[in-house]
């Protein structure tokens, strides 16, 4: 039986490193499909199944030869789905979008639009509850595509740090020139289904895109520029609030510095509510605990992974290395200052994205 445009689209789709949802029988995801088709319209759909798999840029000429449409209809199809964020474009050059893209068209605004609810509806059943997150989140074999940044004012004095391995020295001199802020997708989408459990506590806030991600959601209006200072400056302030940061588990090449809370975030989810220990990286630091510790108990209310608790005969706090991401949330918290990040040697992250994406590329598809 001869497919249609959307199934041909799925499978261009499934050929991403993270692939596409599917069922049981690894066949495309019912609730996707429906997704798919509020995304684009089967005008859109007829282009974009012509498309290679994302994130690979073709020109307009390729996709008009292989749609047998015209390269003028082509390029205003695309260009209209690049102005809506449904996918990437470089001048007369198009690719299908990464998952990141794709799974959070909807939510990267605050004002809640046609479809939003439903495609919120939909991402709840093919993303949560029949568990596409695993491959949103990393590998099936448990290569994780996020790593946790701490940021230097928490880390002990003396303690070694690696280049590019915490926030401020990351910004400075490893990220890309440009970023932006942009709405964070994932607070966004709870907030417009009313079931934001931290709408008391965090703002919805925004994630730091860098590089050609900041140049995409500035060009289609959902971006604000910022400098170096003021990205390490934003990121301060979130981790004061309680936000964890992270970005993608490489030491170049990064995308996005996101700010994350427990019940929310996508990738720190896997950790807080779903089975998948495995779903960010942890830094090379855990808290310990000084003499002048009291034992209040705020950095125990501060961690997101019940990582810390206060010892009764010591009355310190005491961190359980498994359960800690590094974010150094809790000793920004801390008081009295007792609270201090350490070396521990856990976790390297990929020397660029390229080596990222082709480890868990495979490892998916063994």
């Amino acid at each position: 039986m001869e497919k249609n445009a959307y199934e041909n689209l799925w499978e261009r789709l499934n050929q991403a490193f993270t692939t596409a949802p599917a069922d049981a029988e690894g066949n495309p995801h019912p609730a996707f499909m429906k997704y798919l088709e509020l995304l684009y319209s089967p005008e859109e759909a007829e282009i974009m199944q012509h498309m290679l798999r994302p994130v690979q840029f073709s020109p307009s000429q390729e996709i008009a030869e292989a749609s047998g449409k015209s390269v003028e209809y082509v390029e205003a199809v695309l260009n209209g789905v690049n102005k809506k964020n449904g996918l990437l474009a470089m001048g007369n050059f198009y690719a299908l979008p990464p998952a990141p893209l794709l799974l959070n068209k909807h939510v990267f605004y605050p004002e809640i639009k046609p479809d939003d609810l439903k495609a919120a509806e939909l991402y709840q059943d093919f993303f949560v509850k029949d568990g596409f997150y695993k491959y949103y989140e990393g590998s099936i074999k448990g290569t994780p595509i996020f790593r946790t940044i701490p940021v230097d004012k928490v880390i002990d004095e003396g303690q070694k740090v690696l280049e590019a391995e915490e926030a401020h020295e990351f910004i400075l001199n490893h990220a890309p020139e440009e970023m932006a802020l942009v709405p964070c997708p994932c607070r966004t989408r709870t907030e417009k289904m009313g079931i934001r459990e931290c709408k008391d506590h965090f703002p919805v806030a925004a994630c730091i895109m860098m590089g050609p991600s900041a140049l995409h959601f500035e060009s289609i209006g959902l971006g604000k520029r910022i400098t170096r200072e003021q990205a390490i400056n934003y990121f301060d302030e979130m981790n004061e609030l309680g936000l964890v940061g992270a970005t993608d588990n490489t030491i170049t090449d990064s995308s996005v510095i996101c700010l994350c809370c427990e019940c929310c975030c996508s990738q720190i989810r896997g950790r807080t509510r779903w089975d998948n220990p495995d779903a960010m990286s942890p830094s090379n630091f855990y808290p310990v605990a000084g003499e002048d510790c009291v034992g209040c108990g705020t950095c125990t209310e501060r961690c997101f992974f019940n990582a810390l608790t206060v010892d009764e005969e010591t009355e310190r706090a005491v961190v359980n290395p498994d359960e800690c991401i590094g974010c150094g949330v809790c000793a920004l918290g801390c008081p009295t200052g007792a609270l201090k990040l350490q070396r521990l040697e856990r976790s390297t992250p990929f020397a660029t994205g390229r080596d990222l994406v082709r480890t868990i590329a495979k490892e998916n598809r063994e």
